[in-house]
Formats: C-alpha cells, sequence, structure tokens
C-alpha cells in the first residue's frame, strides 16, 4: 500500500534520542553470544565432531596460557575410538548411534534457539524519536536484528499511552518516575516504543507536546470517583432504588420496636477479661 501523497516524509525535530540503548543492546547481545552461544556450543560441538568431550588435560595441552593444576587433569574424553568394531564403521555403536541421532540434531536445535534470541532481545527500546516537519508523524530508530539499527515510522494518532487499570498503586507506577521507563503503544501495528523518561533524553520544549498527544485515552478516565474501568457507581439513585431503600429502612424499625435491639454475642475470654477489668478498679476504688 502507497503512502498518502499529502504526508510529509521531511525530517523536523528530534523528540528523544538515547544513543546509549544501541550500545548496551549490542554489549548484551555480546554476552549472550559468549555464555550460550560459543561456550556450551563449543563444548558440544566437541563432544560430536571428535571422540567425545574435550578432557582438561587436552585443553591444558591446546590452549599454552591456560594453565590447570594436575589435580583437575582428568580423563575428560570418552575414548570413544576403542569401541568402534575393528572395521572403523560409526553406526556400528550404540554411543556413536547416539551421537548422530541424538546430540547433533540437539545441538542444531540449541543453536538456533541462541540465534533467535540474539534476534529478538533488543526489547522494544528507542534509540531516537524525530518528528516529521507537520508532527503528525515520528520517524523512531530502534535497534533491530543481530546488530543493527532500523528506522520505524508511525503517525501520531496511532501512538497511545496505555491507562492502567484504576488502582491506587498508579503513583507507584515505572510510567510515573522521572526515572523510570514510559511505554507508548501503536495501535495501528501493535509495536510497543519504551523510552526511558529521565529529561535529560528528552528535548523538553517538545516532550509535554507529545505526552500530551499520547495520553488521549487518559482524559476523562480519572475524572469522577464514581466511574471505574470496571465498575460503575451512580453518585444519584434512582426513584426505584430509593423506594426500595425507604421500605426496607421502614421494615428494619418495625422489625427492632417488635424484637428489640440485636445484642452481639460475646466471647467467655472477653467476659472474663471484662469482670477482671471491673474487679480491679472495684478494689482500686474501696482501697482510695
Amino acid at each position: 500500500m502507497e503512502p498518502d501523497a499529502t504526508l510529509n516524509f521531511k525530517q523536523g525535530e528530534v523528540i528523544y534520542e538515547n544513543r546509549g540503548v544501541v550500545e548496551w543492546t549490542r554489549f548484551w547481545k555480546t554476552m549472550t553470544t559468549v555464555v550460550f552461544g560459543m561456550t556450551p556450543g563449543f563444548y558440544v560441538f566437541e563432544i560430536y565432531c571428535a571422540d567425545g568431550a574435550p578432557s582438561l588435560s587436552w585443553m591444558g595441552d591446546q590452549w599454552n596460557w591456560w594453565q590447570i593444576p594436575e589435580q583437575f587433569q582428568d580423563g575428560g574424553g570418552w575414548d570413544l575410538e576403542t569401541t568402534r568394531y575393528c572395521d572403523d564403521h560409526d553406526y556400528m555403536n550404540v554411543q556413536y548411534a547416539a551421537k548422530r541421532g541424538i546430540v547433533r540434531p540437539v545441538h542444531t536445535a540449541y543453536m538456533l534457539q541462541v540465534m533467535i534470541l540474539l534476534q529478538h532481545m533488543n526489547l522494544d527500546y528507542v534509540s531516537k524519536m524525530v518528528y516529521n516537519k507537520d508532527k503528525d508523524l515520528v520517524f523512531v530508530y530502534k535497534p533491530d536484528g543481530l546488530w543493527n539499527e532500523r528506522e520505524y515510522v508511525y503517525e501520531m494518532h496511532h501512538l497511545e499511552q496505555m491507562v492502567p487499570y484504576a488502582v491506587t498503586a498508579i503513583k507507584n507506577m515505572s510510567m510515573q518516575r522521572d526515572d523510570g521507563i514510559l511505554t507508548v503503544y501503536d495501535m495501528n501495528t501493535r509495536d510497543n516504543l519504551k523510552f526511558y523518561a529521565e529529561d535529560k533524553y528528552w528535548n523538553l520544549e517538545i516532550k509535554d507536546e507529545f505526552m500530551a498527544n499520547t495520553r488521549t485515552l487518559w482524559k476523562g478516565n480519572f475524572d469522577d470517583k464514581f466511574r471505574g474501568s470496571i465498575f460503575h457507581v451512580t453518585s444519584e439513585a434512582s426513584e426505584e432504588e430509593t423506594l426500595t431503600m425507604m421500605k426496607v429502612d421502614r421494615e428494619l424499625e418495625a422489625a427492632i420496636a417488635k424484637h428489640g435491639e440485636v445484642v452481639i454475642p460475646t466471647r467467655y475470654e472477653e467476659d472474663w477479661k471484662e469482670r477482671l477489668t471491673q474487679e480491679r478498679s472495684r478494689i482500686a476504688a474501696q482501697q482510695h
């Protein structure tokens, strides 16, 4: 679908910029690659490509900069070559059948999962946002893919900060803190845009304007204490409700006149404490 010809795609004022988002995203991806990709990936690769898991003594010999104490240099290799048949057919023993039938597919699936994790761990954080000249579009830059930064275009009238449920914890939510995380939702593409709320990342001359344009759903939602997100309580009773309450009041008054007021029964412990208090007061009065 072609965009509307009347839209102005010339960039205008910068609304928000936080270059640290891209740097930190790449840092965490690098750490994830080392911890979940290279380290277990290499070890498992050695299991099905060599004769077993690499032993500590082998790593001590191959990596001369890595000195392993003698007491830890065990026979980590599985010595699977000694269990092969004399004709050296790989599929002639259980170990190699399991290695090729289970370990290799599992390792391949694991590495694919690591790649998918790296592809999607951008976490929707925004590194830069710019108005167009007419201020009806925003150009949003976010980390994308494995190592890239990509530009997205959103229409302003689709962007909204979703209204939370009317609970007393609203004032403690992250979006209400000066250093919290602000989430803007695109109701057309269903994308989330996450911003750091600290003023140092924002163009303060137009921040309030952007906030007002993305909080239109908030207007009127917290103005009336009798209207909530789920339940509504009318401030005035209807004629039918008023007549019902008057009837109930008359019946209660008639029941009290006939049977007397209800006496709430007390427990034995409460009666005993009351008598004890009265007795102490009586003795104290006699001594004076």
